[in-house]
């Protein structure tokens, strides 16, 4: 017999529950400049519930790179694809939020970190905009690439 949404219902998430490493590329782009710095780290995924996961960051010092740990929050879908949120110390609700505390800039926009594990490989992007009173007000647009290898 035929049950609408069943089939929908009988997928499991993708297990991501582990230990990555990688890097994380930070791009920064205003109307004159573009720079990136490229930053080893430690994604670690310590719990997982259904769809919902949660744990912990560590990106490592290094050229140009400060050290930063912090938390993630998301959820997984069947698909392999992935959407969380980062947090680091400090006063606001995300990494956005957070870095527009230490700059004193405006936070215009920001997005969750969005992508796919697949095969113990993880990969996501996380967007954020600001305006930062510099020399008049400039507009900076950041952008975090996150790859990562189950370890």
């Amino acid at each position: 017999m035929f049950e609408p949404g069943r089939a929908q219902a009988a997928r499991a998430a993708a297990q991501i529950v582990g230990s990555y490493a990688g890097t994380a590329v930070a791009t920064v782009a205003t109307s004159g400049k573009t720079s990136s710095v490229t930053c080893p780290g430690v994604l670690t995924i310590a719990t997982q519930s259904g769809n919902d996961f949660s744990g912990s960051f560590a990106i490592q010092s290094g050229q140009g790179c400060d050290a930063q740990q912090g938390t993630v929050a998301g959820t997984v879908q069947d698909d392999g694809s992935v959407s969380f949120t980062a947090d680091t110390p400090g006063g606001g609700s995300n990494v956005w939020e957070d870095a527009a505390e230490r700059t004193h800039c405006r936070l215009v926009s920001g997005s969750t970190f969005d992508g796919t594990v697949s095969g113990g490989a993880l990969t996501a992007t996380g967007r954020g905009v600001y305006s930062c009173p510099l020399v008049g007000t400039v507009r900076a647009s950041v952008s975090f690439q996150v790859s990562a290898t189950q370890s």
